[in-house]
C-alpha cells in the first residue's frame, strides 16, 4: 500500500494511500471536504488538480496541467503520486467554514454610557458553527466592521451577542450604531479569528486580561468553560478607567460569588479602595504564581495587547500561551 502526501491549497495537507479516494483520506484526516453522494454525481467534491496525477474509478488518469485537471471529482480519484489540490469550501482540521448571512437585529440595549449590547439572530435552518473567542464582521455600506462574538454557542445556535462601544471620538463607531438602529437586518460574515477555546479544553488555569469591550471574547470563552465544567481555575482581570466603564459588573460578580471565576476589576483613574488600581496586566502579574503554566487571553486595543504580551513574556509566560486576535489582524511590524 503506497502512501502519497496530498497538499491542500491554503489548508495544509494529509496522507492518502492508493486504495482510498482523496475524499475518503481527507475526511479521515479531519478535513471538512465538501461531499454528498460520494459516487461522482453531485459534483460537491469537485476541485482542481494543481500538481501530480490521479486515477479515477473508471481507470482514467488525469495529470496536472491538462484541461480535465480543472474539474476533478475527488470522491472517485486516487493519488498516483504526491499531489496538490484546490477544492472550494474545504476546511482544515479544526477550521470552521466561513459563511455570510443576513441576521435579524432583535435587541439593542445600552449597558452603560458608551457600550450597547446588540443581539442578532441567524436565519432559521442555517446551522453556523463558531468557537468561543471568535469574531464576526458586520458587512456595512461603509465597509466591514469586526466585533467579537460575546456569547458561547448554545441552544439552536442562532443568537449572536455583540458589545458595541460607540463614542464621539470615534465617528465610525457612531455610524455603526446608527445603522444598527435604523435597519431590521444586517449582513454578517463569520466566524473569524484564530484565538479561541474549542471542545479541547486547556489543561491548566486560564487567565483573561481585558480592557473595555475586550471583555466580549472573554465572556464567550468563560461561558464555554463553565458549560463544560472546566476543572481548573479561571481568572478574569478587567481593566477600565473608571467604575462606570465596567459595563457588566453584575455578571462577573455573579461568577465570582458562585466560586466559578476569580474576578478582579482594575481601575486606572480612581482612589476608590474597593478596586485594584493601575494597569490591568500589572495586577494580574502580581497575582500570578506560576507564569510558566498559565494560558493567557488578552482582549483590548492593539497597543494594549502588545504591551501586555511583552509584560507577560518578560514575566515568564511562554509566548505560545499568550493569545489575542490582535496578534493576527494587527501583527507587530
Amino acid at each position: 500500500m503506497t502512501q502519497h502526501y496530498i497538499t491542500v491549497s491554503g489548508c495544509g495537507g494529509y496522507s492518502a494511500d492508493s486504495t482510498e479516494s482523496l475524499l475518503e483520506a481527507g475526511l479521515r484526516a479531519g478535513f471538512g471536504f465538501p461531499s454528498a453522494c460520494r459516487n461522482g454525481n453531485c459534483l460537491r467534491c469537485q476541485g482542481s488538480l494543481l500538481a501530480g496525477s490521479v486515477t479515477l474509478r473508471n481507470g482514467r488518469t488525469i495529470q496536472a496541467g491538462e484541461a480535465a485537471a480543472a474539474q476533478v471529482l475527488y470522491c472517485v480519484a486516487h493519488a498516483q503520486e504526491p499531489c496538490e489540490i484546490n477544492v472550494p469550501d474545504i476546511t482544515a482540521p479544526g477550521q470552521l467554514p466561513v459563511i455570510e448571512a443576513a441576521c435579524q437585529i432583535t435587541d439593542i440595549t445600552p449597558l452603560n454610557h458608551d457600550v450597547s449590547r446588540v443581539i442578532l439572530k441567524l436565519p432559521a435552518g442555517k446551522a453556523v458553527q463558531w468557537y468561543a473567542g471568535q469574531y464576526l464582521e458586520l458587512l456595512l455600506p461603509q465597509g466591514p466592521s469586526a466585533f467579537s462574538i460575546a456569547n458561547a454557542r448554545s441552544g439552536d445556535g442562532r443568537d449572536l451577542e455583540l458589545h458595541v462601544r460607540h463614542t464621539a471620538d470615534n465617528p465610525s463607531s457612531l455610524e455603526v450604531m446608527q445603522h444598527l438602529r435604523d435597519n431590521p437586518v444586517v449582513r454578517t460574515r463569520l466566524p473569524g479569528g484564530e484565538r479561541w477555546i474549542s471542545d479541547t479544553l486547556p489543561d491548566g488555569p486560564v487567565w483573561f486580561i481585558c480592557g473595555s469591550t475586550g471583555f466580549a471574547p472573554a465572556k464567550a470563552m468563560i461561558e464555554h468553560l463553565l458549560t463544560r465544567r472546566f476543572p481548573h481555575a479561571i481568572y478574569l482581570y478587567w481593566g477600565a478607567r473608571t467604575e462606570a466603564d465596567i459595563y457588566l459588573p453584575e455578571l462577573a460578580e455573579a461568577w465570582a460569588s458562585a466560586g466559578q471565576v476569580h474576578y478582579v476589576p482594575v481601575l486606572s483613574d480612581t482612589a476608590d479602595t474597593r478596586y485594584r488600581t493601575g494597569l490591568v496586566h500589572e495586577a494580574a502579574l502580581a497575582d500570578m504564581t506560576d507564569p510558566a503554566g498559565a494560558e493567557c487571553h488578552v482582549g483590548g486595543s492593539p497597543v494594549m495587547a502588545w504591551a501586555v504580551f511583552d509584560a507577560l513574556l518578560a514575566a515568564g509566560v511562554p509566548a505560545a500561551n499568550i493569545h489575542s486576535d490582535v496578534f493576527d489582524y494587527a501583527p507587530r511590524q
